[in-house]
């Protein structure tokens, strides 16, 4: 079973890193597959460095995608569109 977590983010650079950081830890039992999709919701800051830092750390767990249309039902379509699960 493989399992796609999706993060809308727009501006939250400062609460992202630790929300990640919870997922980076997360344990799932055997069989199950996951990754998580941050979309970047045309956002400013360094969300999309830190972003970046976790698809460095953990490869294929964590992807950055780019939500160029604000708004939360655009950038779930665009997880969804991306999910591998």
């Amino acid at each position: 079973m493989n399992i796609p977590v999706i993060l809308c983010s727009f501006n939250s650079c400062r609460t992202l890193g630790s929300t990640l950081n919870c997922l980076a830890t997360s344990t799932l039992p055997k069989g199950v597959e996951w990754e998580v999709l941050v979309v970047d919701n045309n956002f400013t800051g360094r969300t999309r460095e830190v972003i970046e830092e976790f698809c460095r750390r953990l490869p294929g767990r964590f992807r950055y995608l780019f939500g160029p249309q604000t708004g939360k039902s655009f950038a779930l379509d665009c997880g969804y569109g991306e999910a591998r699960g």
